[in-house]
C-alpha cells in the first residue's frame, strides 16, 4: 500500500488530494498547523497538527509521496509582508525538502503558480522567461528552482506543478470567484476590474481548472515514470474564460473598477508539455460547473 504525506492539509486543494488517494487505498497523512471542518475523515487518514518544519523522520516513516501544499498564497499580502512570506515559504520547502531526501521518499511534488509568467504573451510555456512581478510569484520560482536543484545534488525526485485558476468546493475565501459567489449570497454587485483599451475583452480572461482534475493530477504526476527530475508542468485546461463570462453565470448586478497594477489581462495554458507527460486531462468545464453551483446558493 503506498503512503503519501501532504502537507496544509487544511487548505483548498489538499483534501480534494486526499480523496483521490483514498481511492487509490492509499494511506494519507495530512499535517497543517490548524484543523477545519473541510479535511477528510477517514481510518486511513493520520493528522499532525504542527508546524511542518518540526517534522522528523519518524512522522514521515515509509512515506513514498509528498505533495508540499503549504504555503502563505494571497498575492497582496506577500506584497505588505515581503520578508516575513518569503522566510515562510522558501525556509520550510527547503527543511522538508532536506527531510524527505533523508527518508528517502519517492517523489516530492510542488505546486507553483501561473501567475509568475507576468506578461508574456498567451498561451504560456512552460520554457518561457519568467520575470515575477510580485513576492508570492517570486517565492514560488525560487522553490521551484529549489525543486530542480535537489533533484540533481540530492538525488531527490521532484516535480513542480504550474497551476492556474482553480476553482471547486471549498474555495480559499481570498479568490475572485468566492467573491463573486459571496456578493451574489450578500445581494451585492459583483466587481470587476477593467481590461486596457488596447484589449479586445472588456474584464480578464482566466483558464479556469476544476480542483478534483488538479487533484488528479497530482496523483498522475507522482504515479508517471516521465516525471521526477525537477521539471515543470502547466497544470490548467488551455481554455480562458472571461471574468464578465463568470459573473453572468453567477448572476446579479456587476459593477467595473480599474485594474490593479499586480493583476495580467489574461492567462492561458500550454498543455502539450503536461499531455507528454502525464497520463491526465481536465474533464470539468467552469461554467457548467458554475451554473449547477449557483443554483444551490
Amino acid at each position: 500500500m503506498k503512503k503519501i504525506l501532504i502537507t496544509g492539509s487544511a487548505g483548498f486543494i489538499a483534501p480534494h488530494i486526499a480523496e483521490e488517494a483514498l481511492n487509490l487505498g492509499w494511506e494519507v497523512i495530512g499535517v497543517d498547523t490548524q484543523e477545519v471542518e473541510n479535511q477528510v475523515k477517514d481510518k486511513k487518514i493520520k493528522y499532525i497538527k504542527s508546524d511542518l518544519r518540526d517534522l522528523t523522520l519518524g512522522d514521515i516513516k515509509d512515506v513514498n509521496y509528498v505533495a508540499h501544499m503549504a504555503f502563505v498564497t494571497n498575492i497582496p499580502f506577500s506584497i505588505q509582508n515581503p520578508l516575513s512570506t518569503t522566510y515562510d515559504n522558501i525556509d520550510m520547502t527547503a527543511k522538508l525538502l532536506d527531510l524527505c531526501t533523508k527518508a528517502k521518499i519517492e517523489k516530492f511534488v510542488f505546486p507553483s503558480t501561473a501567475s509568475l509568467y507576468g506578461h508574456n504573451q498567451i498561451p504560456w510555456v512552460e520554457s518561457m522567461s519568467i520575470e515575477p512581478i510580485e513576492p508570492y510569484s517570486w517565492q514560488k520560482y525560487s522553490c521551484e528552482k529549489l525543486c530542480k536543484m535537489w533533484s540533481i545534488r540530492y538525488d531527490l525526485k521532484t516535480s513542480v506543478l504550474r497551476l492556474y485558476q482553480i476553482y471547486g468546493e471549498n474555495q480559499r475565501k481570498d479568490t475572485a470567484l468566492a467573491a463573486f459567489i459571496n456578493s451574489k449570497k450578500l445581494g451585492k454587485p459583483i466587481t470587476l476590474t477593467e481590461t486596457t483599451a488596447q484589449s479586445s475583452f472588456r474584464t480578464g480572461r482566466r483558464d479556469f481548472i476544476y480542483v478534483k482534475d488538479v487533484a488528479k493530477a497530482f496523483i498522475a504526476t507522482m504515479l508517471s515514470d516521465k516525471t521526477g527530475i525537477g521539471e515543470v508542468i502547466n497544470i490548467g485546461t488551455g481554455i480562458t474564460t472571461t471574468m464578465e463570462e463568470i459573473a453572468k453565470t453567477i448572476g446579479g448586478e456587476v459593477k467595473f473598477i480599474p485594474r490593479r497594477n499586480f493583476e495580467v489581462e489574461a492567462h492561458q495554458a500550454d498543455m502539450k508539455n503536461c499531455y507528454k507527460l502525464l497520463d491526465w486531462r481536465p474533464k470539468v468545464k467552469v461554467l457548467k460547473w458554475l451554473s449547477n453551483f449557483v443554483e444551490n446558493i
